[in-house]
Order: structure tokens, then sequence, then C-alpha cells
């Protein structure tokens, strides 16, 4: 992509560095990429863990019908991806530091433009807080918006958001699922049980798959109601059971599911995976100069979980290229779906060599609940999973928060954890870069950890559950890994 970025003298805004941007021109560079309906770019400045004093920073307002048409409903992972791509592009200082997601319309003139000094009004405090997913004060409530939230249906929905959120301030009908509230995918398949339970009823997954707002939840489950009879609207239990997660994983996956497992290995499979684990070898050596340390670390049998810091395309063949022989054909490897089976659908020949690859595909989505099943069953068969708890890759290389469904397993499973930090490999190659280069790769394995012993730590952290306990002392374990000189 080449943009030329030019406009009238009176139009750019200066940076502290000296150069010139022009807003506009950035923005239709940006909303080129993604599903955007509207978009405002301004100066944000005083952010403590910004090193420029000045940087540009965005106001979103998704295209809800464009991820509503391809069911998608993580906003932010989609639109910071598709904006990712495009900075790579752009000069240093014509980069986005980050962006908000908002749902309302942005505020106009009479002339119907974006008014960029009230965007920034309202939005720079928030972002400099590090409230940048904070929505603006919600607009009065009208005669049919109120009906709704009081019905029978709203406020069950609204008691089940509260419950599972721990949320304690007004939910308002324009609060967002995932930004405002904290309903991720794991979060979705929970709400989807909670919400059965509170109406006694099967929900199909589309009225909450496809929610993006506590107003589309509602109406959707609205819709999703209609023709049940003796619906209970009062006195209903909303709260999901301490073993519900435990009872979910044990559900054995789906038939197409179980057919991507391979449990045992045969000569083919075996055979496979030899010369892709030498090639994966001498590429490493060769290219990235690769050095282990603390393969030793890894168990040889027995479940296990080798977790690591997520930042490049290179993670996954990395750790593979450092593993003892036994290890490296027991391990498992936990991927996002859309990436790397989208390919190969069309292809059995291909399919099958995926299949023996030990790749296990998931969806944030749609099967997220029955990728996890299928983790699950690998684990409880005492093989070893390799998991990047962050989800999606760091577009800086530094380790972010890990998500929920990491501690789900590990505590489930009871499977030993170790720690596997990853240097280079961002470098060699970004998530914002086509092709990776060379450039010296090292991974260190750390020693296992017992999920138990990781639960007491996070909630000394001051973790509010089991799940999060085990993230946070985890990701504190890796952290320190990764710093270890």
């Amino acid at each position: 992509m080449k943009e030329t970025l030019t406009a009238r003298f009176k139009d750019f805004i200066m940076l502290i560095s000296g150069e010139r941007i022009h807003p506009k021109e950035i923005e239709a560079v940006y909303t080129k990429s993604a599903p955007v309906k509207e978009m405002c770019v301004f100066t944000v400045s005083g952010m403590e863990h910004v090193r420029k004093s000045k940087v540009l920073w965005a106001v979103v307002q998704p295209d809800l019908d464009n991820f509503r048409k391809f069911g998608e409903v993580n906003l932010r992972s989609v639109l910071k991806e598709r904006f990712d791509n495009v900075s790579q592009l752009l000069p240093c200082h014509k980069r986005l530091e980050g962006f908000t997601i908002t749902l309302e319309d942005l505020p106009h003139n009479l002339f119907g433009k974006v008014e960029r000094y009230a965007v920034k009004k309202i939005y720079e405090p928030r972002v400099v807080a590090g409230k940048e997913g904070a929505l603006p004060v919600s607009k009065e409530l009208s005669g049919e918006d109120f009906l709704l939230i009081e019905s029978g249906i709203g406020i069950k929905v609204l008691k089940c958001l509260k419950e599972l959120s721990g949320i304690r301030r007004l939910i308002i009908l324009e609060d967002s699922l995932e930004l405002d509230i904290g309903i991720d995918s794991l979060g979705r398949i929970e709400l989807t049980s909670c919400l059965e339970l509170a109406f006694s009823v099967e929900i199909k997954n589309e009225a909450i798959s496809r929610a993006f707002s506590v107003k589309d939840l509602i109406l959707g489950i609205t819709d999703a109601l209609k023709g049940a009879k003796d619906i209970p609207l009062k006195n209903q239990k909303v709260s999901l059971g301490p073993d519900y997660w435990k009872e979910n994983l044990r559900v054995p996956p789906k038939k197409e599911n179980l057919e991507m497992i391979e449990l045992s290995t045969g000569f083919f499979a075996w055979l496979f995976r030899f010369i892709l684990t030498a090639i994966d070898c001498l590429i490493f050596k060769l290219f990235f100069s690769i050095k282990e340390e603390g393969a030793k670390n890894v168990p040889e049998e027995g479940a296990y979980i080798l977790y690591g810091n997520h930042a490049s395309f290179l993670d996954g063949p990395a750790i593979a290229a450092c593993l003892p022989r036994r290890p490296v054909f027991q391990l498992f490897y936990f991927v996002f779906g859309p990436y790397f089976f989208r390919p190969f659908e069309k292809s059995s020949i291909l399919w099958n060599l995926v299949k023996m690859g030990r790749f296990i595909p998931f969806d944030f989505s749609t099967h997220f609940l029955e990728a996890l099943r299928s983790c699950y069953l690998v684990l409880q068969h005492g093989k070893g999973l390799c998991f990047f708890p962050e989800g999606l890759r760091s577009s800086t290389g530094k380790i972010g928060k890990f998500k929920k469904g990491f501690g789900v397993l590990a505590k489930e499973t009871g499977a030993k954890l170790v720690p596997v930090a990853i240097e280079g490999a961002h470098e060699a190659w970004a998530s914002t870069a086509n092709y990776p280069k060379c450039y010296p790769v090292r991974v260190r394995f750390g020693k296992p950890l017992r999920p138990e012993d990781l639960e007491k730590e996070g909630f000394a952290m001051g973790a509010q559950n089991a799940y999060d306990a085990i993230c946070v002392a985890a990701r504190k374990a890796l952290v320190e890994l990764k710093e270890k000189k």
C-alpha cells in the first residue's frame, strides 16, 4: 500500500518532533483496511507508558453491519490486526499509537462533519487515564428502550451480566459486551449457560454470539424466546455452579473435531512429523541462529502445557525446533483456525497433513468451546499441549494479559505448566511485517509449575477467582523468565 498524504496547511496538526500530520488523510488510510463506519484522529499528550510526549490516537465507530455479516463480534482484536497491518506501511510519525472503540455516533457540526475538537475533549482524558475502552455517557432512554430494559427478559439478562462480570454499577443498553462488561469468547459460553438457567430453555448460540451491545443481547434473547411456553421471569437461578467448567469440558468433542485428534501416532504420521521437525530445525539454525536453554525441563511423559509469549508466527515453530525428540512427537498445538485451516479445507490431502501435524484449531467467535474440549481430551490422555495464553500476537512484543481459557484448562486438568520465553521472534517476524528476516532467536524453558501453587500466588496478588489467579501468576512467571539474564 502506498498512500500519498497531502492536505492544506491549515488542516495540519503538528507533532512535538516537528512533523505535520493531516488527520483526515490518516483516517482515510486506516478506514480502507477495516470495517469502520467513522473515525476521528487527534493527538494525545501525557500518556505515562509512551516515550513520546505527543502521539496519534483514534476514536473508531465500527461498522456493526459488516461485522454481523461475517459473524464476528471481537471488535478490538479484528480492528487491531487490520490497523497493525496498515501501520507497518506508514512512516513512524503517521502511525496510530492506539485507538478507542465507541458504539455511539461521534459529535458532528451543522455541516455533518466530525467535530475533532469535541471528540478530543471527550476522549483524551479517558485515554490518558487508561480508560480507552470507555464509552461516552449514554443518551436518555427512549420510551421503547425503557420498556425493554424494565421488561422481565431485560431484568433477567442484566442480572446474568452482573453475575458473570462482577460489575456493580448500572449497566446501560449502549454498553458493549466486549469493551465495557468484559464478556470475551469464554464469557459468551458462560453467558449462554447462565441465560438458559434463567429462562429454563435452550437458547441458540446465534442470539448471543452476534450481539455487540446489551441492547442487541436483550433483543436477541427476546426473539429467541418467541414461541416458548412457561418462561420463568422471576426468582429463577442465574449463577453457574462451581463445577461448571469441569462438567462442560468432560463432554466429548463433536465427531468432526474428534476426527482431527490423533492420540496414537501411526507410521506415516510419525514420518511426517519427523520430516517436518527436521526441516524446522534446519531453517531455524540457518536463518535465525536459534539457541535453546532449559529444554530438559519439558516432561517426557504425563500431561503438561507449554505456554509462551506470542508476538510472531515463528513462536510455535521455534519451540518445536528446540524440543527433545520424545516431547516433540507427543505435542499438540492450539492454533487460531482462520489462519491455519481455511487454505487447506478444500484439499483432503493437505487437510490430512495438517491433522498429522497435531493442530487443534479454535475460533474466538464460533467453536471456542469445542476447541477447549479437544484440548481437555488431549491432556486427559497424558499428552503435551502448546498454548499461547495471550490469544493473538502482540504488536509490540510485550507480554499481554492472559485469556481465561488458559486458566480453565490448567485448573481442570491439573496439568503441569512449563513457561517458555521466546526472544528475537518479534524482531524476526513482527505481527506488522509481511515477511520474516534473519534475526537471532532464543528459546528459554522454565521449570514446570503446578496450577495449585499458581492459584495461591494469584489470589495473593488480588485475583478474584481461581482461573484468573492462575493466569495472573503464570504470566508473572513468564515475564520473569523472559527478563532473566
